[in-house]
């Protein structure tokens, strides 16, 4: 009896051992599979978005809506990645620009407050991932195009400039898009603006581009006010 015991235990015993071991790869397949579909997907708005770069004419409203259904599957199937969140911002960043040239398109989609949707996106992100200059960047320009020159908008420019020091876009998106609207930043941006400038302008002796110009800096209208500034500060 002992020995039938014996005998009749043992499968019982590796499967209660395996069990947890099976159902671990399980749920790992299960994520992977998640995770390759929402890559998928999230191809997919990205082609979208750079055909529309080189030729917004070319998308109908069908392909939009078919978009941001992918967009939105993609941040179903995984919701705690950031880099998702930055494809909706850019998602919503260019639909925004199509409902500022008052493009048919966006009458037809009737989809509207894309600034105000972008941003969110944004701040989603930078909720996973607090560290990422570049977005902090992106949260920079959503403010900015929505007017709103508060606290988290210098907040988002201290973070751009002192985490993404050598991060070439981000600095000189800080300073160009900072000398445009100086007049209404707060006082305690102006610094900011002023730094990523110095910095852009480090990296423009180390590698020049075209797209990165300092001298679209320093011939800007309000260049010459930040520097009086800048040069009044110094005195003081």
């Amino acid at each position: 009896m002992t020995v039938v015991r014996h005998f009749v235990s043992m499968p019982a015993l590796r499967a209660v051992l395996y069990a947890p071991a099976i159902l671990g790869l399980l749920i790992l397949a299960n994520i992977a599979l998640r995770w390759s579909l929402a890559d998928v997907y999230s191809t997919q708005v990205s082609h979208q978005l750079d055909t529309v770069k080189k030729d917004s004419s070319n998308k109908n409203a069908k392909q939009w809506r078919q978009a941001r259904q992918q967009l939105e599957r993609t941040l179903e199937l995984r919701p705690a990645y950031a880099r998702y969140f930055e494809l909706g911002e850019a998602f919503y960043q260019k639909l925004d620009s199509l409902e500022f040239r008052k493009d048919p398109l966006i009458q037809e989609l009737a989809w509207h407050d894309n600034a105000l949707e972008a941003l969110n996106y944004a701040r989603r992100g930078l909720g996973l991932t607090p560290s990422w200059s570049y977005l902090w960047n992106r949260l920079v320009i959503s403010k900015l195009l929505l007017k709103q020159f508060d606290n988290e908008l210098t907040g988002g420019m201290d973070r751009a400039v002192h985490l993404g020091p050598w991060i070439q876009s981000v600095q000189y998106g800080v300073a160009k898009l900072g000398l445009a609207y100086w007049p209404n930043l707060q006082n305690k941006a102006h610094p900011l603006v002023l730094q990523a400038m110095e910095q852009a302008w480090a990296m423009e002796q180390l590698n020049h581009s075209d797209v990165y110009d300092i001298k679209k800096l320093l011939y800007h209208p309000n260049c010459a006010e930040a520097c009086k500034k800048f040069a009044k500060d110094v005195t003081k």
